[in-house]
């Protein structure tokens, strides 16, 4: 949201308008209080906007409920929230199944109130966000970021048109940096799911007991913290997708959580006894090869299978250095808007040195070095000497490796005698091999097929 979150505050108490004003304004929030709902009701309809509606559930002039009905009429994901005494709990049960977000029981601790307004803005955000994915992605095939007329990525598109609306996981298997997240948001916002929420969790970045709270929810007291239950994004994402950005990275007792997930498709919150079942569709992503894992015993042979239903390799940018050019011309034009410069193009010099590169950081790399040559150029064209000097060392290198080989081999037959060379200094060890030829460890074994190469 490129805005200030506008919040709308109703109670006939004017003490509690003062509190809530007292304890949200820090947070940069705009607030609007007002001590009736007729009020408040005038405001919906000023044509301003509005994020968060906070209302006791008993006013003179009006109900909580009609709050709702009012706000959700304006915009159906504007996040309520009901102050209620203790006596009226029921009420606001009945007021959270009728479309409130949330509720706060009086007398309310402030701070508790603040933790629930930023998960209603982070809810609201995360909305918006998905609408307007949706609304970018009716208007072309696929997202603007995912470039590419190589036979390579024609293959990725065939893929997604096949697997859009099978309910069948997805693993979606690359490098970093080439894309793997952009790929799951294009098959879930061409499917039948698109209207529902796309909701991504690096796996990699959280410890297991926030990604297990992240994924299931928790109840009230499940945890110290724990003051207010919170679904899950397995719930939060009913009708939708999750994408499970480094899924190889989870431990194995979340192995075995997720794996119970994948064959039930329910769970019980942590501190909770309900059984919760829910309709969304998963997508995985790894940029390390799961079968070496299966074998090395750090990843369970079971889950594998349950994710590894429909592959989806995606090329690194290395073996498709036909999509360079397109790649450079599309982030030219998209950082020459957002620097405000106007750069026209590349120079023949420059373009050649980006695609001789290796490439290890994919199109990410690509993109950032592209950034920066805007950023520092003085002219309207990027030309070799506003790229960095790692690009032409390395072109330095190659260069200098290549002149060593006899001039009647081919390009197939200089890249064999390289791997061979690599993988014969890394005494076989084909991770360590990969890891220095800068490929995967899969894109490694298919090359050594092709070439006939066997260590």
């Amino acid at each position: 949201m490129d805005r200030p979150v506008r919040i709308i505050a109703i109670d006939d108490e004017e003490t509690m308008l003062r509190i809530l004003k007292r304890s949200l304004e820090p947070e940069n929030y705009i607030i609007e209080t007002f001590l009736n709902a007729g009020d408040a009701m005038k405001r919906f309809d000023s044509g301003e906007p509005v994020d968060i509606v906070i209302t006791d559930m008993m006013l003179p002039d009006f109900d909580g409920f009609q709050i709702i009905e009012k706000a959700h009429s304006i915009d159906k994901d504007i996040m309520v929230i009901v102050i209620t005494a203790y006596s009226s709990v029921e009420s606001a049960v009945r007021a959270i199944k009728t479309g409130a977000y949330d509720f706060i029981p009086k007398p309310f601790d402030p701070e508790h109130i603040l933790i629930v307004v930023r998960r209603a803005v982070e809810t609201r955000n995360l909305k918006l966000e998905n609408i307007g994915l949706k609304k970018r992605l009716k208007t072309i095939p696929y997202p603007d970021e995912i470039i590419g007329a190589s036979q390579a990525m024609r293959q990725v598109f065939g893929m997604i048109e096949k697997v859009k609306d099978t309910e069948g996981t997805v693993l979606i298997i690359g490098e970093s940096g080439t894309g793997k997240e952009l790929i799951a948001r294009a098959i879930h916002y061409k499917s039948k799911r698109a209207k529902n929420p796309f909701i991504p969790i690096n796996c990699g970045a959280l410890p297991d007991e926030l990604l297990e709270s992240e994924l299931f929810g928790y109840e009230r007291g499940a945890f110290t913290g724990a003051i207010n239950r919170k679904n899950g994004l397995f719930e939060t994402a009913e009708g939708g997708t999750v994408f499970l950005d480094e899924v190889s990275s989870i431990s194995p007792m979340m192995q075995v959580k997720l794996l119970r997930f994948l064959q039930e498709r329910s769970f019980m919150r942590l501190g909770g006894k309900e059984t919760i079942s829910v309709d969304v569709r998963i997508i995985a992503a790894t940029n390390e090869d799961l079968k070496e894992a299966v074998e090395k015993g750090s990843f369970r042979k079971d889950l594998y299978y349950r994710l590894n239903v429909i592959p989806i390799e995606i090329p690194p940018l290395r073996e498709r250095r036909d999509d360079i050019p397109l790649l450079i011309r599309h982030f030219i034009k998209r950082f020459s808007l957002k620097l405000d410069k106007k750069i026209t193009g590349i120079s023949k010099d420059a373009e050649e040195l980006l695609i001789r590169y290796k490439w290890e950081g994919n199109v990410r790399e690509l993109e950032n070095i592209i950034e920066r040559a805007i950023t520092i150029t003085d002219g309207n064209i990027i030309g070799a000497n506003d790229l960095p000097d790692e690009i032409k060392t390395n072109i330095e290198q190659i260069s200098q490796s290549v002149s060593s080989y006899p001039s009647d081999l081919t390009l197939f037959d200089i890249e064999k005698l390289h791997i061979e060379s690599v993988l014969k200094t890394a005494n076989g060890n084909k991770s360590r091999a990969a890891r220095t030829l800068g490929i995967d460890y899969s894109t490694l074994l298919r090359k050594m097929k092709a070439m006939g190469i066997s260590i």
